[in-house]
């Protein structure tokens, strides 16, 4: 089953799992598109922080995604 996340800036992507989010969340960024998913989501989550004061876990692409979507970051649709 694939579910489709709507990002803040209004770009879409549709993913199977968080993992898979993660991925093609990394693969479409203007930054560390060439790290691994899990230094990605470290980089994201502290510039997350510095720009809103909001805390993302970066320990796991569950936890990512649900942080993200808690903070308004991501919508599912």
């Amino acid at each position: 089953m694939t579910t489709t996340y709507t990002l803040q800036d209004g770009g879409k992507i549709t993913a199977t799992c968080a993992a898979d989010f993660v991925t093609k969340l990394r693969e479409s960024s203007r930054f560390d598109s060439q790290c691994t998913d899990q230094e990605y989501m470290y980089h994201f989550a502290d510039r997350f922080h510095d720009q809103t004061g909001n805390v993302v876990r970066a320990d796991s692409p569950e936890h990512f995604l649900e942080d993200l979507s808690t903070n308004g970051y991501v919508n599912v649709k």
